[in-house]
Formats: C-alpha cells, sequence, structure tokens
C-alpha cells in the first residue's frame, strides 16, 4: 500500500509571524509605528498570548520589530530586516522601488563575491566540476528561447562556479538568495540578445576556469558583472522590477 507522506503543520506562532510580516510589507504598519498591544494581537489573530510572545520574539530576531520597555513594539525599516532571511526577502519583493534596490545590492554582493569565486574556481576546479559547468552551458544554448528555463539555467551555472571554488562559507551566502535571484535574472533577460550575451560571459568564464587562469577568469566575471548591472539598471529605469513575492515558492526547474 502506497504511504503518503502526511502535511507538515506549521506552529501557530510561525504562522503568526508570516501573517504580520506580510502586514507590514502591504503598509498596514509602517516603519515606526507601534504594533496593537500583546492582548489586541491575541484577539485578533485568536491564539494565545503566548503564541504572540513567541512571534515577536522571532520577529525581534529577525530585526523586524523592536520593543521598547514600557512604550510598546514598534516596526524597524526594512533596512535593519536580517538581509538574508529568504521569508523577509519575499515580503520586501511586494513593493516594486523597494525590489529594484534589493536586486541592485543582490548585483553588487554577486560582484564582490563572484569576481573572488572565479578565481578559486580557475584555481581549485576538479574535471567534475568542469563538467557541472559545461552542462549548465550546455542547459542555457539549449534553453536560449524559453526565458524561464534560461534563468534557471543561468543561476545554475553560477552555482556551479561556486561548488568549483570549494569554500562552504561563499555556497551559504548564496543559498538563501536564490529564489530572489532566478526571479532578477527571468526579468533581466527578456530578449534573445540578452539570453545570447550572457551565455557569451559563461563561455569566456569556463574558458579560463578550464585553463587555471586566476587572472583571466577575474577579468571575465568582471566584464560579465559590468554587463549584468548595466542591463539591470536599464530595465528599472526603463519598466521597474515587478518580482512575485512568492519567492518561497519559486523553485528552479528540474531539468
Amino acid at each position: 500500500m502506497t504511504r503518503y507522506p502526511q502535511p507538515v503543520r506549521v506552529p501557530l506562532a510561525d504562522q503568526l509571524v508570516d501573517h504580520l510580516v506580510d502586514a507590514i510589507a502591504r503598509g498596514d504598519h509602517p516603519p515606526g509605528s507601534r504594533l496593537p498591544p500583546e492582548d489586541k494581537l491575541s484577539e485578533l489573530a485568536a491564539v494565545s498570548r503566548l503564541t504572540v510572545r513567541e512571534a515577536i520574539r522571532v520577529l525581534r530576531m529577525k530585526g523586524v520589530v523592536r520593543v521598547e520597555q514600557g512604550r510598546g513594539t514598534f516596526v524597524n525599516p526594512t533596512s535593519r530586516w536580517a538581509p538574508l532571511d529568504p521569508a523577509l526577502l519575499a515580503a520586501r519583493t511586494a513593493t516594486p522601488g523597494d525590489a529594484g534596490e534589493l536586486a541592485r545590492k543582490l548585483t553588487e554582493a554577486r560582484r564582490m563575491v563572484e569576481v573572488g569565486a572565479a578565481e578559486l574556481a580557475a584555481e581549485r576546479r576538479s574535471m567534475a566540476d568542469l563538467r557541472a559547468l559545461e552542462r549548465e552551458i550546455g542547459a542555457t544554448y539549449a534553453a536560449l528561447d524559453d526565458v524561464e528555463a534560461f534563468a534557471a539555467a543561468d543561476v545554475a551555472f553560477h552555482a556551479a562556479l561556486i561548488t568549483a571554488a570549494d569554500n562552504s562559507f561563499v555556497a551559504a551566502l548564496f543559498e538563501p538568495v536564490g529564489a530572489l535571484l532566478r526571479q532578477v535574472r527571468r526579468d533581466t533577460l527578456g530578449t534573445r540578445e540578452l539570453r545570447e550575451q550572457a551565455l557569451g560571459w559563461h563561455t569566456r568564464i569556463l574558458d579560463a576556469v578550464r585553463g587555471g587562469s586566476r587572472e583571466a577568469a577575474r577579468a571575465a566575471m568582471e566584464g560579465h558583472m559590468d554587463a549584468t548591472f548595466a542591463v539591470l539598471e536599464s530595465v528599472i529605469r526603463e519598466r521597474g522590477l515587478h518580482l512575485s513575492p512568492n519567492l518561497l515558492d519559486d523553485r528552479p526547474a528540474v531539468r
């Protein structure tokens, strides 16, 4: 007899955290405003005060709120929210202006980390790493006419490069933002010409990594990041970014 997995029950405190984050992102509780008192939140959410206290504790840890003794719980600006929390990233993309700024900062971070990762990959890559990079380039080439599949393969290429750098700390930095990165790339790879440009940079990076040249790998990744940032700025300027707030449900395509 086939056994089906049981649905995962989300604790009430976590449900309340998600509800409050969504309400804050919508503007129901703007930065600097005070949340309803504990007893009122308990009544509104139909949960115990203990559940409310746990939810507020989690929100404090995430930087979403601060508790001022004797005054109450106040909403922090998004600049103080935990920057790599997937749920908070998902909430922040609900605002187009914030989505554009998030994409800029994400691209800046990518440049800082991935240039160094390309250098390390040129020095440390294994034959398995090279095969993985070649496989992802093949996937991007096959998906030139499909922006969704291309974006997934594009991000997979960069993930394979980070794996080739053989540094678990670098890999841990980008794992939480993978879904956001896929969405940004989808929105900035809208034409075949742009996808061909990205594929060309990937090919240059692979050639440098295969050749074991740190200098060539660095130069290729810097060129790729410069081109990526220029396209991003053009998209934001001309039409803005319209990212889905459902980042946690945005899984890469299975190949």
